[in-house]
């Protein structure tokens, strides 16, 4: 049962619309589509973690109801490809049939996320007493050009499957899709809010937390639910009694472990690990892109390097910085980065 999982983030998951916490006037919106038993494409807006796909997930399961697992998928667009799904992609290639023209006996494809995770999807008629199925893509900037097929696909099967667009960089999609698509953003919860959601977890785990503490949390995880109720719960570990000093000593322990372990491993030439691990801290802990750089660059000058091999390694961070602000694929400039920093370690 879900009261015995011992992760807090997951038990305090909300099950329902009603039990997000805060954000009253996107959830009044989402109930108005419900109410109607139509909407328009959506294109969901807000920092990473804020819980824009909490949100969408649960408006799908309530909007859908009882046929909710046989008309919803959710696709990642920064997950990768398989060898197994291009190779997929590839043999469902084909030739046109035109005998003049620039198509003449060229390879017609579509591209390989679109052909294997979205149309298998999308051109499938939804099943049941349900008005279409629905679509949500998170990272949806990380498709970079092929954004432009996707557009076609929205036109073609729009009124078989609606799709939810999640992003947190309006900059990395193509007006095309925001034109076609009602934009919500997702707001951070109100403090006020966050306050009586951190001191019922607490009633609940029976720990003590005063009001000045919680405000502290607040201001740490930059009202990050997710990341509030995982700090909240590594810092009861020890004592019930949870203080400001606590959690500042836990959030920059844990924050230097993981990061720790990541240089580590760029140190040791292990590149794949270290992509594995970076994508597992973006994942389970909610960092955006640039929270990830900045701890990799507090933690680097901690290290016993000199000053020529230092002023290199904050280069190569900064310029992957700069090119993920720049609206570039954060998962391709984070695996760049790790890579550089891989191949430099050989000269350290």
């Amino acid at each position: 049962m879900i009261e015995n999982i011992p992760i807090w983030r997951i038990k305090y998951l909300p099950k329902t619309l009603d039990e997000v916490c805060g954000r009253s006037d996107v959830k009044n919106r989402l109930r108005e589509y419900m109410n109607s038993e139509n909407f328009p494409h959506l294109l969901l807006l807000g920092s990473e973690g804020i819980g824009k796909t909490t949100m969408a997930k649960l408006f799908c399961q309530e909007f859908l109801g009882s046929f909710y697992e046989s008309n919803f998928k959710i696709v990642y667009a920064d997950v990768p490809l398989t060898s197994e799904e291009r190779d997929k992609a590839k043999s469902e290639a084909h030739y046109s049939t035109s005998k003049i023209g620039h198509l003449a006996g060229k390879t017609i494809t579509t591209p390989a996320f679109l052909q294997v995770k979205i149309k298998p999807f999308v051109r499938v008629k939804a099943f049941g007493d349900v008005p279409f199925k629905i679509l949500i893509v998170k990272n949806f900037e990380v498709l970079g050009s092929n954004q432009h097929g996707f557009r076609r696909l929205m036109e073609s099967f729009g009124s078989n499957c609606r799709m939810i667009i999640i992003s947190h960089n309006i900059s990395g999609i193509i007006d095309p899709i925001k034109s076609r698509c009602q934009l919500i953003m997702i707001p951070p919860v109100d403090i006020e809010e966050f306050k009586s959601l951190i001191a019922g977890v607490a009633k609940n785990e029976n720990l003590m937390i005063d009001n000045e503490t919680i405000e502290h949390l607040y201001k740490i995880t930059n009202g990050k639910i997710a990341k509030a109720i995982d700090l909240l719960q590594i810092a009861s570990i020890s004592d019930n009694n949870v203080s400001v000093d606590k959690l500042y000593e836990n959030s920059m322990v844990f924050q230097k472990e993981l990061i720790r372990s990541l240089l580590l491993m760029t140190m040791k030439g292990k590149f794949h690990k270290a992509r594995e691990l970076s994508r597992k801290i973006q994942s389970n802990y909610k960092y955006t892109v640039q929270e990830l750089f900045l701890l990799l660059y507090n933690e680097l000058t901690q290290l016993p390097l000199c000053t020529y091999a230092l002023s290199n390694l904050i280069n190569m961070i900064a310029d992957a910085d700069f090119r993920a602000i720049d609206g570039r694929d954060s998962d391709i400039q984070i695996s760049n980065l790790l890579s550089k920093l891989c191949y430099y370690s050989e000269f350290l």
